[in-house]
């Protein structure tokens, strides 16, 4: 069983260059390795904290379904 793509991606953006793609697990969380799951508004909070800013953009890995499989 595959994993469904989402059509979107949200990429977290800084000024220095470095993005971020945010990953939900279990509903709205942000994964980070060092802390684990917390919830988005808290992320966003420190995406905007740092400089940063949300970018949504296509994502390039979504597969619409087909009808056959």
């Amino acid at each position: 069983m595959s994993r469904k793509e989402p059509k979107t991606l949200r990429v977290a953006c800084f000024n220095d260059g470095r993005r971020k793609i945010i990953t939900f697990k279990h509903g709205a969380y942000w994964w980070s390795p060092s802390e684990g799951a917390y919830p988005l508004s808290a992320a966003l909070e420190t995406i905007k904290h740092q400089g940063g800013w949300i970018e949504t953009i296509p994502n390039p890995n979504y597969r619409p379904m087909r009808l056959f499989g």
